[in-house]
């Protein structure tokens, strides 16, 4: 399984805001993606700090989420929460306990 974690600040008071977003129209759109497992929207009142983390079963399905513009579509709707440029790193995920 592979692993794409985006970090990015958030405006202050805009948490509610993107997690809503990210639970009713990115969570859905994610559904329907050949490969994808599962995701996590992770927030920080204190810092305002956001954490996206999705799970695919192979880095062809993580990759093709990349190149079909579906991430890039994601990044641009939710850019108006973003207090700074997103970073993003990938990770194959040696372990995983549900």
């Amino acid at each position: 399984m592979y692993a794409r974690v985006i970090q990015v600040p958030l405006k202050p008071d805009t948490i509610n805001e993107a997690t809503a977003y990210f639970r009713d129209s990115v969570g859905p759109a994610l559904k329907e993606l050949a490969g994808f497992k599962n995701s996590r929207f992770l927030t920080d009142s204190t810092t305002n700090k956001c954490l996206m983390v999705t799970l695919w079963e192979s880095e062809e399905a993580r990759t093709n989420a990349e190149t079909n513009g579906f991430l890039q579509g994601v990044l641009k709707n939710m850019g108006s929460y973003f207090a700074g440029s997103p970073a993003i790193d990938y990770y194959e995920v040696g372990v995983q306990v549900v």
